[in-house]
């Protein structure tokens, strides 16, 4: 059985690969906090409604159904946000105690993400002894 065709794991691993991504990006951002004209980046976070759209292709068995989208092409998108703070002297945006927030508040829903997978894979294992996973 390939679980990566399940939505729940497929749903999970997408937000794994956004949050290692905008993980990426916050180091980068820690890594200039001292380099002059330098503005933290973000990654912009798929909305729920498009994972799922993107997630779960929809099937007509019928020419009255409507016709679904589905693509598993998942992009993270970086931008730099507009500042809402004032810069430093030497044009620096890059607010380190804002940037380790977002670090840890990344790391938690990545940690949230393990545990979802892991506890629908036990669910499997528990209602189906063939699936090694």
């Amino acid at each position: 059985m390939d679980l990566t065709n399940l939505s729940v794991i497929s749903l999970a691993h997408q937000n794994m690969r956004y949050l290692t991504e905008k993980e990426r990006v916050i180091a980068t951002n820690l890594a200039n906090a001292n380099t002059p004209g330098y503005l933290p980046k973000d990654v912009q976070k798929p909305t729920f409604s498009g994972e799922l759209s993107q997630t779960l292709a929809l099937k007509t068995t019928n020419p009255m159904h409507m016709s679904g989208t589905g693509s598993a092409s998942f992009t993270n998108k970086v931008y730099t946000p507009r500042p809402t703070t004032p810069l430093t002297i030497d044009g620096n945006g890059v607010i380190v105690e804002d940037q380790l927030n977002e670090a840890s508040k990344a790391s938690g829903e990545y940690n949230r993400m393990i545990t979802i997978y892991n506890k629908y894979r036990t669910m499997l294992r528990a209602a189906n002894t063939k699936i090694n996973i």
